[in-house]
């Protein structure tokens, strides 16, 4: 068998932690199973296929991307349906992986709803089918192994929770480290019986190990001192719901069986705790702004004193940039000596350095390239809506004869991309009451099934930002430039069209209409200056002007706006209004328009007014806070409710 052929575990140089996690998985499948994450090269899918010597009797089942749901779950069995004329349930990949283990390669990679069901099944301890004429459920006990690389996309975090252990793996960087990798392979690659011979010890040893591991972890007890240390650790780091305890216990449980114990020590806790807590560990709650608001500082009177400063032009001739050179008295007296052609010259000289010169409340800001932020992440695999295009974001249904074949569905109208599988599933118990028509089988137009696809295209993303006066106190302006400068690399990879918008003293404008020149967006945003005051409801306007254009060009596009602020508007409306309450009744509209929106707030003053995080509630929008992302390191900005 090709699998007992393959690289040894015992062989693999390094990633102790991988191993370690790897033994505790096949000990223990209440453990939860395991997620390996690392990049290219790092011996992931090399250590999970190694380990079907360890598991035998039981075997390592591998899920593989393009399944389908009939597939996974299991479906009618076609062939008794036609020779008996009756439905019988053909269990699936979940059915023969009962009892063994279950390998996602890439598990990244594999339509989220799937992943998510496979992990619920295994967790809930049954599969229950009801499809083609079919109610069925059955046992399925099994543990779950995925690796993955982060560099092809994140799974969300509630995905990432129905993971018991998480371990990231990282290339060996020692040069004797790398060496012995080479001679191993090259030794592998010359005479592979030879090779597995030198390791047939060490492999044997280990299976005797996770064998007898198994028979004791069902004499492991759990006391109730290690149910409050669980309970203790996982608040410490605090971790949404109760997952993390029960799989830190099991994980610990199968720890104290693999050193032949039927107890848990504290140091089993530890161990265990270093690969259940890594992936649900939260940040703390921040502290109430009310207590803060009690002790104003320095920093407070400093950042008040500022903020005036920004919306209302400098009066110290020392803060000003140096002004235009001033015109020559002789000449302003109506000196003859300078000839037309000089006067011409000087006008020339003296526009070009006007349309050079900003103004005395304005700067530019650099971009923060050192700014980074995980992959953006979008998530539109449920949307229902037919679109077409092109792109490597977004999963979504297309009525073209492109894309994967996901599942089948009755036609609605003619039959033009036919499901052959399906059709042939629905013909089946009704053979024995056709006529012979002198073909295998007899289908009816009632049979006939649509296949449903799905593919991947790009997004548009509208950028609206701030660029007022308070936007440039402290560098704010270059964390934002740094932020949405990391959006545009991720756009760029993904085919996204993007346009941007930026909004300052007292009107919006559009920098770059939507485009897919990032490179042109990258450019507005180095050369956008900041300064004047905040008319975000001109912004907000501004926004949804451009898409409801845009939406005119394109019904099916669904475009994602971005707005970066601090909220702090200030732009007196023209019929004398309340700036901050035109820009909520602006938002509120936007969410009427049911546009998918994000709201970075940049506010990060002593005392706070809040403005941004009301905006984005009017707007129906996920909020985010700048000081959050660039320290968190965490970004899933888009959230399609739509899906």
């Amino acid at each position: 068998m090709l699998l007992q052929a393959g690289y040894p575990f015992t062989a693999v140089v390094g990633q102790q932690q991988a191993k370690r996690a790897l033994l505790i998985a096949l000990v223990n499948p209440h453990a939860g199973g395991l997620l390996i994450g690392g990049r290219k090269g790092t011996a992931k899918t090399t250590l999970v296929r190694a380990t079907q010597e360890l598991l035998a009797p039981r075997k390592l089942i591998d899920l593989p991307l393009n399944v389908t749901e009939d597939m996974l779950f299991g479906s009618i069995d076609i062939e008794y349906a036609v020779s008996k004329g009756e439905r019988r349930f053909l269990p699936g990949i979940l059915g023969r992986a009962n009892g063994n283990a279950l390998y996602i390669d890439e598990a990244n990679l594999l339509r989220q709803e799937l992943l998510t069901a496979v992990l619920d099944a295994n967790t809930a301890g049954f599969n229950h089918v009801e499809r083609d004429g079919i109610s069925f459920t059955h046992e399925v006990n099994y543990t779950v192994i995925g690796t993955m690389n982060p560099e092809e996309g994140i799974l969300p975090s509630h995905v990432l929770d129905r993971f018991g252990m998480y371990v990231d793996v990282q290339g060996e960087m020692e040069t004797a480290d790398r060496v012995e990798i080479i001679k191993r392979a090259l030794a592998y690659g010359e005479n592979i019986a030879e090779f597995r011979k030198q390791y047939a010890a060490s492999i044997k040893e280990l299976w005797e190990q996770v064998q007898a591991a198994r028979e004791t972890l069902t004499q492991v007890e759990v006391t109730e001192a290690m149910m409050q240390l669980a309970a203790q650790m996982c608040a410490q780091a605090f971790c949404a719901g109760h997952r993390a305890e029960i799989y830190l216990l099991e994980a610990a449980r199968a720890i104290a069986a693999l050193a032949k114990r039927t107890y848990i020590l504290p140091q089993d806790m530890q161990e265990a705790a270093v690969y259940v807590l890594p992936h649900r560990m939260r940040t703390p709650p921040e502290p109430q702004e009310m207590e803060q608001e009690d002790q104003p500082d320095q920093e407070q009177e400093e950042n008040q004193e500022s903020q005036e400063n920004e919306e209302e032009a400098p009066q110290n001739p020392d803060e000003l940039p140096p002004p235009p050179p001033p015109a020559n008295e002789e000449e302003d007296e109506g000196s003859e000596e300078d000839s037309e052609d000089n006067k011409e010259q000087d006008e020339k000289e003296q526009e070009q350095q006007d349309s050079n010169q900003l103004a005395p409340d304005e700067q530019i800001a650099d971009i923060d390239r050192s700014f980074k932020i995980p992959k953006l992440v979008l998530d539109m695999g449920k949307n229902t809506t037919l679109r077409r295009g092109s792109g490597k974001r977004s999963a979504t249904k297309t009525d073209l004869k492109q894309g994967r074949y996901v599942r089948a569905e009755l036609p609605k109208a003619k039959v033009e991309d036919l499901a052959f599988d399906a059709t042939i599933r629905a013909a089946a118990p009704y053979q024995r009451m056709r006529e012979d028509n002198g073909c295998a089988l007899n289908i009816q137009k009632e049979d006939l099934r649509q296949k449903v696809r799905e593919k991947r295209i790009g997004n548009t993303f509208l950028f609206a930002v701030d660029a007022s006066g308070s936007m440039g106190a402290r560098e704010r302006m270059r964390a934002v430039k740094g932020a949405i400068f990391y959006m545009l690399q991720d756009a760029y990879q993904k085919r996204d069209r993007v346009g941007m918008i930026g909004f300052r003293r007292q009107k919006a404008e559009v920098l770059l209409p939507i485009t897919r020149s990032v490179d042109l967006a990258q450019k507005c945003l180095a050369e956008m200056p900041t300064g004047g005051k905040t008319p975000l409801a001109d912004g907000l306007a501004t926004s949804l002007l451009t898409l409801a254009k845009l939406n005119k060009k394109d019904s099916e596009l669904e475009p994602i706006l971005v707005l970066v602020t601090d909220g702090r508007a200030n732009a007196v409306e023209e019929n004398g209004g309340d700036p901050v309450t035109a820009a909520i009744k602006m938002a509120e509209k936007i969410r009427k328009a049911k546009i998918t929106s994000v709201v970075i707030d940049t506010e990060n003053d002593f005392i706070k007014l809040g403005v941004a995080k009301k905006v984005a509630q009017a707007m129906g929008a996920s909020y985010y806070s700048l000081r959050q992302l660039s320290k968190e390191q965490i970004l899933r900005i888009v959230r399609n409710l739509g899906d």
